[in-house]
């Protein structure tokens, strides 16, 4: 995590803010361990390519960190919510780069209805896509970790009555799974599809 926000040009209050907003006792998924996972998944599996390169690393980073920053389960705002919170935190960067964090934090509310910006370059959509695509990679953890996030998740939920998280957790894993291409970056395409639907398959058969 620290070699994380060492790339988040914030100020330390707005570290420490964003810290202690991971840390919340009602974060049992949504919280420091994730960010750092897909932060060491972006190290991982980005080895070579562009998303390592300048300005992106550095975007990317900042999308990572603050994409939930602020999270709610039962408010449908919190992407937006997490987006102001970047944006209150000044960050020391021109306005197109906290222009892009800030859209690729507002796309996390739905990962594959994800399009690119009206004029958005291709080096900018391909970086915006990866984020997207790392943040879904949990979903092709080993079943044993699969199944541990999503007790995590539930405990999240817990306002929920068991019927419905089970109703809605259904209908999210079917309709996911009915997608085409999960992930749109070869490299995590090749890494995460398999082992994410054997987990949508073996959690349906079951419902």
């Amino acid at each position: 995590m620290n070699a994380l926000l060492a790339l988040v040009p914030v100020a330390d209050a707005a570290k420490h803010d964003l810290l202690t907003r991971l840390a919340e006792p009602t974060r049992h998924y949504h919280g420091t361990a994730h960010i750092t996972l897909l932060w060491q998944r972006h190290r991982q599996y980005g080895a070579g390519l562009p998303v390592q390169e300048e300005p992106w690393n550095t975007w990317l980073a900042c999308a990572i960190a603050y994409h939930d920053a602020i999270y709610n389960p039962a408010s449908r705002d919190n992407e937006a919510a997490s987006a102001a919170l970047w944006q209150s935190a000044n960050p020391a960067l021109p306005p197109d780069a906290i222009a892009w964090v800030t859209g690729t934090i507002l796309a996390t509310a739905n990962h594959l209805a994800a399009i690119p910006d009206p004029g958005m370059t291709e080096p900018a959509w391909a970086a915006r896509a990866w984020m997207l695509d790392l943040d879904l990679t949990p979903l092709a953890e080993p079943p044993a970790i699969f199944n541990a996030n999503t007790e995590a998740l539930r405990r999240e939920y817990a306002h929920l009555s068991d019927a419905a998280w089970t109703t809605g957790r259904t209908a999210f894993l079917r309709s996911i799974a009915a997608t085409p291409r999960l992930f749109r970056t070869p490299v995590l395409h090749q890494a995460f599809d398999a082992q994410a639907r054997a987990n949508f398959a073996r959690v349906l058969a079951g419902s």
